[in-house]
């Protein structure tokens, strides 16, 4: 039993290394949770500092994704536990100590825990984002059908009803995560824009008016 509780928060606490926060302070000295869509996460990386940084986010969130897998299936006493590590990871990222709680949605760190579950389910997906990506403007959407085509291929690698609810739920809480972020990344662009450059409306009706 401790053993278990110990496996599940090692999992909130690799999910909660603040990868994109750290990259993002070394590279450009700013804070990624005030900048851009004020999102701690890859794609946010990637719009604010640039493909390089964007790049060791996704690569060191995917890690940690993994290694969570990694811990929760070597120690963990069954199923469960694993399932409970992965949710645990999830938290870790969304919700982390060291960042008041602000984090990022999880979609790199789950890509990396669902890959050690599903490998080639996941590379297929990701194939199909990036293909959905490009014929859609609208991300969201795009993840949507990769998800759905995710699910449906877990059943071809040898999934049952179990894990594929575990899959459902485990994705779900990145878009639970993005719901209530929605006030906080509203605010963010309202003041910064999708750049994350202060807009310099009220600046040029000022000078206008002078």
């Amino acid at each position: 039993m401790a053993t278990d509780i110990a496996v599940i928060l090692m999992g909130y606490l690799l999910g909660s290394l603040p990868f994109a926060y750290i990259i993002t302070r070394l590279s450009i000295g700013k804070d990624i949770r005030f900048e851009g869509d004020g999102n701690a996460g890859t794609r946010n990386v990637l719009r604010v500092a640039g493909p390089l940084p964007g790049l060791c986010t996704a690569i060191l969130d995917v890690g940690k994704g993994a290694a969570a897998y990694w811990v929760g299936h070597k120690w963990g006493s069954g199923d469960m536990v694993l399932y409970l590590t992965g949710f645990a990871l999830m938290l870790g990222h969304g919700f982390p100590l060291w960042l008041g709680w602000r984090g990022g949605k999880g979609l790199a760190c789950a890509s990396g825990f669902l890959l050690q579950m599903w490998p080639y389910s996941v590379l297929a997906g990701l194939i199909i984002l990036l293909t959905a990506r490009t014929l859609m403007r609208n991300f969201d959407l795009a993840f949507a059908v990769a998800a759905a085509a995710f699910f449906s291929l877990t059943f071809v690698e040898g999934s049952d009803l179990v894990h594929s609810i575990f899959a459902v739920l485990f994705l779900g809480m990145a878009g639970g995560k993005k719901v209530l972020d929605l006030p906080h990344e509203r605010a963010v662009l309202a003041k910064g824009g999708p750049s994350g450059e202060k807009a310099r409306e009220p600046e040029t009706q000022h000078q206008h008016m002078q």
